[in-house]
């Protein structure tokens, strides 16, 4: 399930890498102290992985950067999408901007306009775009020490590396093993790499199509939770192809 909230403001000027500012200002929507803390610390586990099994969108809506203070300024309005397989979440968000109060995102105001709750229809085909991108790395051993190689939607490796990571998403979220069908094909003849700030880290990430085939379940959490590592910190949010954002 997932929620798109509509911001209106007087100004809305944020640091060009700004995936922190908005997570926290996710979690910050949540009224639950003790949820808030399980969802920012926990997550749901599989073996020694945690998931926290939600994603959130790239600011969407009109801006400009300026390249020398390393800002980006939005204009009008921006649509936020926040998406989860925890229907609780939903809840807290949507209990929390329904008030239509002006709420504190960086060093802005921003005031909820509009609001819609959307959820996955029964299918076993999708085709999605990010509206946050995805990134896919693996961590290899070499002289001793660990390295974190990234992937491009190019290898051949990056699907099967998505499929592994939704499965144990899914054992995660359910507590069982996923048993059915799944197949995730990039089909952007030209992906976009972009290099992504979170904290003191940068990230290889992916502005992309994808392809989806497999059992509803799993495409349903694919959606919900969203695709790749990282998703909670911003990364891996995707969207249906053709589908009208509010």
């Amino acid at each position: 399930m997932r929620v798109y909230i509509n911001f209106t403001f007087d100004k809305l000027e944020l640091p060009t890498e700004y995936n922190h500012i908005l997570q926290a200002f996710v979690l910050n929507l949540i009224d639950d102290e003790e949820y808030r803390k399980f969802l920012h610390d926990k997550g749901y586990t599989f073996g020694k992985r945690l998931y926290k099994l939600f994603s959130f969108s790239r600011l969407l809506g009109r801006f400009q950067i300026d390249s020398q203070t390393k800002t980006i300024k939005f204009f009008d309005h921006v649509v936020l999408i926040i998406s989860t397989a925890d229907e609780r979440l939903i809840e807290f968000v949507v209990d929390r901007v329904g008030r239509f109060e002006n709420l504190r995102l960086g060093r802005n105001f921003v005031v909820p306009a509009k609001i819609e709750i959307f959820e996955l229809p029964e299918t076993d085909h999708i085709v999605v775009s990010t509206k946050s991108p995805i990134t896919v790395y693996s961590t290899v051993d070499k002289d001793g020490k660990k390295y974190t190689l990234y992937h491009s939607p190019h290898d051949e490796i990056f699907s099967k590396l998505l499929e592994e990571n939704l499965k144990r998403k899914f054992h995660a979220a359910f507590g069982k093993e996923f048993q059915g069908q799944l197949r995730i094909k990039n089909i952007a003849p030209n992906p976009k790499r972009v290099v992504v700030g979170y904290k003191e880290r940068k990230l290889d990430a992916w502005i992309t199509v994808l392809e989806l085939e497999g059992d509803y379940e799993i495409l349903k959490l694919a959606y919900d939770a969203g695709l790749g590592s990282k998703n909670s910190a911003g990364f891996g949010c995707i969207e249906l192809v053709g589908r009208d954002i509010i």
